[in-house]
């Protein structure tokens, strides 16, 4: 694998000092543990518009933006349940998401009322 141009080659990744593949578990095993996962990139600004909307559905009393906004957040919170709770925190996340599912979906039929 000497032909590829050194800046796309990951040879000296896969093989140890004197040339031997290392095996797959061998590489798995020196990967860094997976971090928590951590809110993508415009998922924040998502949340504060989100938050912006609930705020607004209470300041005028129009439910469906309070319950879009509620869904909304509530499905964004779901992620740190884990953190909190540890392992009873998993299934707490996904009774969060199914909750803010079936919110969502009633903001959308009490909007067409």
């Amino acid at each position: 694998m000497a032909f590829h141009y050194r800046w796309f080659s990951h040879d000296e990744e896969l093989t140890d000092e004197l040339g031997v593949r290392h095996s797959r578990a061998l590489l798995d095993r020196k990967e860094e543990p997976a971090q928590p996962t951590k809110y993508a990139r415009g998922e924040i600004a998502s949340m504060i518009v989100a938050l912006a909307a609930f705020c607004y559905g209470v300041w005028t009393g129009i439910a469906p933006f309070i319950l879009f906004g509620a869904a909304f957040l509530i499905y964004e919170a779901r992620r740190i349940m884990p953190m909190f709770f540890g392992p009873v925190g998993v299934p707490l996340a996904n009774a969060m998401r199914g909750f803010s599912i079936v919110t969502l979906f009633g903001a959308v039929v009490l909007l067409f009322l």
